[in-house]
């Protein structure tokens, strides 16, 4: 049977689950507090956006300045070994 108070209780959370992935998060707030939240949510996309392209920008910026390598400076490949002649 149950606790009929925990039934509908997992039935509202499944309904706000639901709510939330079809419609964003914060769906299920009360308006002036999903709003704050939402521009939160924004606030918090567009700093890591930014941090990702300053991050991009330094490593674009650290290869253009790394020198390339030339052929003479690569090391040598490493010599094949000779073949064992087979057994019989």
């Amino acid at each position: 049977m149950g606790n009929p108070a925990s039934v509908i209780r997992k039935r509202t959370e499944k309904r706000r689950k639901r709510y939330e992935q079809r419609l964003g998060p914060g769906v299920y707030l009360p308006k002036d507090e999903r709003l704050a939240y939402n521009a939160e949510v924004e606030k918090a996309a567009a700093a890591a956006l930014k941090e990702k392209k300053e991050r991009d920008a330094a490593r674009a910026k650290a290869k253009a300045a790394k020198p390339k390598k030339k052929a003479e400076d690569a090391p040598a490949p490493p010599a094949e070994k000779a073949e064992k002649p087979a057994k019989k």
